[in-house]
Order: structure tokens, then C-alpha cells, then sequence
């Protein structure tokens, strides 16, 4: 290994270090209590030394909203390759049922940026806007999926927009529901999942 390489994959690790540190902090107090000053704490170095990888605070947030989104596309792009020969009603399901999995997953750092309404999050996360899915990967995806059902063959490009925007936001919805009611017995929380999937596909379908 030269020391280019060697150097690079410390740096690598230093930011990855700091971006799970953030998110950590954003999990337990949300983004409005996050700072330099807490991250420096929780790894164990200076301030000072945060700012030879990142700009600043705004810059750490940005980076670990792509770092998550683009981990969230990936894992659903993993999924659809896998049915790729499925028909669209489980591809659609295989690609919903990802992505609350995930989401679960992240815990209160998904929901407490999610919930995060301050302009320069919602640059981020909005998904509700005209146009989301040019911009999106994952509204683009859902929509590419629903393009396949004989029920969308005849409607234009805006309702499959929407009709996706809706589907992503009612996922959205349960996700919140089950974090916060967290204490369900696996079984219901399994059916419920179940249930909106069923829900899902019958928008899709008919």
C-alpha cells in the first residue's frame, strides 16, 4: 500500500468517524442540538481537528444526508435486482418492504431528520413537490416500478408522480407509528407491515 493510499483511507475513516458521531447526537437530541463541540466530545478530539475534514456543522449534516439517502437507494436498487425477472407486484412489494426495514433500522436518527422542517433539511428530504421524481432517486425508482403496471400503462407522467408521492408518504406515516408506538408485539408490527403492502400494491394494481 503507498502512502497516498494509506493516507486516504485514514482520512476516509476519519470522516466516517465524524459522521457517526453526528448521527449518534442527532439520534438522542436531534438536529438542533448537534455541534462541533459534541462531536469533537464524543470521538475524542479536538474541535479544531473536525474542521480539516468538514466546513463546518451544515457541511457534516449535508454529507450524512447523502451518506444515508444514497445507502437507502442502494439497498433498494440491491433488492429490485435481485426480482428483476419478478412481476411489478413484487418488485413493488420486495422495494417498499426495503425500504421501512431500513428506515426502522436508522431509528430516531431517521425520524428526527425526517421530521426536521428547517429549509435547509427539507432541500434534502422534501419528496412532495412537482417534479420529485427527476430530482429523487428513490421517488424516480418507485415511479419507473409503478410505469409497469397495466393500471398506469394509459395515465401520464404527473399521476404516476403522485400516485407514488402518496405510496412513499403512507410507508412514511406507518414508519413514524411504529417508532414511536415501539413496544408492539413483533406479530402486529409484522401484519401491519403486511397490510400496507397488500394496501400498496391493490393502488397499483387497480
Amino acid at each position: 500500500m503507498t502512502k497516498e493510499i494509506r493516507k486516504e483511507r485514514e482520512r476516509e475513516e476519519m470522516r466516517n468517524l465524524i459522521l457517526d458521531a453526528a448521527g449518534q447526537i442527532i439520534a438522542e437530541e436531534g438536529i438542533e442540538k448537534l455541534s462541533i463541540r459534541k462531536i469533537a466530545h464524543k470521538i475524542e478530539y479536538s474541535a479544531g481537528i473536525i474542521y480539516h475534514y468538514f466546513h463546518g456543522k451544515d457541511d457534516i449534516v449535508e454529507h450524512l444526508l447523502q451518506k444515508g439517502y444514497l445507502e437507502m437507494v442502494s439497498g433498494i436498487r440491491s433488492v429490485q435486482s435481485e426480482v428483476q425477472s419478478g412481476s411489478p407486484s413484487v418488485i413493488l412489494k420486495k422495494s417498499l418492504e426495503q425500504f421501512i426495514t431500513m428506515a426502522l433500522s436508522e431509528g430516531s436518527q431517521y425520524r428526527n431528520i425526517m421530521l426536521n422542517d428547517s429549509q435547509a433539511i427539507l432541500d434534502h428530504t422534501s419528496v412532495l413537490y412537482k417534479g420529485a421524481s427527476q430530482e429523487r432517486k428513490a421517488i424516480g425508482m418507485l415511479c419507473q416500478c409503478l410505469s409497469q403496471f397495466q393500471h398506469m400503462k394509459g395515465k401520464d407522467e404527473l399521476y404516476i408522480e403522485r400516485t407514488a408521492q402518496v405510496i412513499w408518504s403512507s410507508a412514511f406515516g406507518l414508519i413514524m407509528r411504529l417508532m414511536v408506538e415501539k413496544d408492539l408485539p413483533n406479530e402486529q408490527r409484522d401484519a401491519l407491515i403486511s397490510r400496507y403492502l397488500d394496501a400498496m400494491l391493490a393502488i397499483a394494481e387497480y
